[in-house]
């Protein structure tokens, strides 16, 4: 009776809540403008009418989940550290939030036990068809690569298939997530949905050796994961295979003609350069060095130049059309000082904060929780300063409106800066520094001559087998 009436008390974690969608739609805006692209695919692999577990890799703290959130626009009740709920207001936040604690060893083997209640209510939401989130690597990684899947979805998924004599219907929905900077705002998000695995192919396995189908599970879960994100297992070999990624990303979309620049071709072309890559270092290890001598090479110059891929790439810099950019820049100069003036507390106090915190994977959580509940508040003090400098009605308003407005717009012109900065500076070298700026440009044609053949090595391979 007691267990039950324990399960009772979170009963809002397995019924749709007013207040999660009144809040959730607020907190969706802001995810929504805090990206500069949030692309989508899969969705159609989810099924209806059925109990859920998302399992998707870990990158980025509280906005994975929100990632999930967002783009499937269901309630779902997530599992997270236990540790984040040692503050008792912070705690309850999270549980309205519909999110659960999990106790690990290193939160004391006395606490252990306290993930049964986590597990039995977990349980209650997928009986009730509602949809639950777990992160199967049990923690957040700084690198485009899956660590090993822990046997927590496997151990929640039979519980509850097997209190319910596996007449569930439980599916398992594998989901990748990518970040073009995981710890920046403003980045592009890309979110793939796999194809659901059902729990019940695993029954005669469950009851024939538990522990073997709860590994065949996980194994089948990461597998399908791997698919579904930018996968690199190589270490040694991490930041060379991170820069050819972006380095070649355009050339390989124009190689097997796999259309527009869109994230979605490019997230094809990683996944093949990958795979070219790990074909070739397989092959050939030694000429894998030298690539990998090659492309540190080329990064040097451009740390030294302060460039960029998108501008070294570049065929042609037109000296007028720089001119014209210049002007128009100039031009949007005072939306760009009065949006920073007006901004800078919101945009830059949390920049302040993350400097401190040592793990990036925070980093844009903490932007965005600011954003969410201190941003409303710097600018309800602004437009009251404001209001008492300038009391009329009509202009009050008017600032109001044009505070998140040129915030954005400022961040925008801040950008196309940016870009704007590195194709001078590749004009300053083409016409001041010819050696170092025929140097430049012939190293990257030859990375790009020695990738062609990487790649056309993998695709022989793969036609031959």
């Amino acid at each position: 009776m007691a267990k039950k009436d324990s399960i009772e008390k979170y009963k809002h974690l397995y019924k749709q809540s007013f207040w999660w969608n009144f809040f959730g739609l607020y907190v969706k805006t802001l995810h929504t403008l805090f990206y500069k692209n949030i692309v989508v695919e899969g969705k159609e692999n989810i099924p209806k009418d059925c109990p859920l577990i998302f399992a998707p890799n870990h990158q980025n703290a509280l906005m994975d989940p929100l990632a999930i959130l967002f783009t499937f626009n269901r309630q779902i009740v997530f599992l997270a550290r236990a540790d984040i709920f040692k503050n008792k207001i912070f705690a309850k936040a999270l549980y309205f939030l519909k999110i659960l604690p999990v106790f690990r060893i290193r939160d004391g083997k006395e606490n252990l036990a306290n993930n049964d209640l986590t597990f039995d209510i977990a349980v209650k939401v997928l009986e009730s068809k509602q949809y639950i989130g777990i992160f199967p690597e049990a923690r957040h990684n700084n690198k485009r690569q899956l660590l090993n899947f822990k046997k927590g979805i496997p151990r929640l998924a039979f519980m509850a298939e097997e209190k319910n004599n596996f007449n569930l219907n439980l599916k398992i929905i594998p989901v990748g997530i990518y970040y073009s900077q995981y710890n920046r705002m403003r980045s592009i998000i890309h979110i793939r949905y796999g194809k659901p695995i059902s729990v019940s192919d695993f029954k005669d396995e469950y009851f024939d050796n538990q522990q073997k189908a709860m590994l065949s599970l996980r194994d089948k879960m990461q597998e399908a994961t791997s698919n579904l994100t930018i996968d690199i297992q190589n270490l040694e070999l991490y930041d060379t295979y991170e820069s050819i990624r972006t380095l070649y990303v355009k050339n390989l979309i124009r190689k097997f003609q796999l259309g527009k620049l869109t994230q979605i071709n490019k997230f094809k072309a990683d996944k093949i350069t990958i795979n070219a890559l790990n074909t070739f270092e397989c092959d050939y290890p030694e000429k894998m060095l030298e690539i990998k001598s090659q492309v540190e090479h080329y990064e040097s110059l451009k740390k030294k130049y302060k460039l960029s891929d998108q501008s070294i790439e570049k065929p042609f810099l037109s000296i007028f059309r720089l001119i014209i950019n210049t002007l128009i820049i100039i031009l949007c100069l005072p939306i760009y000082i009065y949006g920073l003036l007006n901004n800078a507390l919101v945009y830059f106090s949390p920049k302040l904060i993350v400097l401190k915190i040592k793990d990036k994977q925070f980093h844009s959580s903490i932007k965005f929780v600011w954003a969410v509940f201190l941003a409303p508040i710097i600018y309800l003090i602004q437009i009251v300063i404001f209001s008492l400098v300038i009391p009329n009605i009509y202009l009050i308003i008017a600032y109001a409106i044009s505070l998140p407005l040129t915030g954005l717009l400022a961040q925008l012109i801040f950008e196309w800066i940016i870009i704007l900065v590195e194709d001078w500076r590749l004009l300053k070298l083409r016409y001041f520094n010819k050696s170092e700026y025929k140097k430049l440009k012939q190293t990257h044609k030859n990375l790009i001559l020695e990738l062609d053949s990487i790649i056309n090595h993998w695709n022989k391979k793969v036609r031959a087998s």
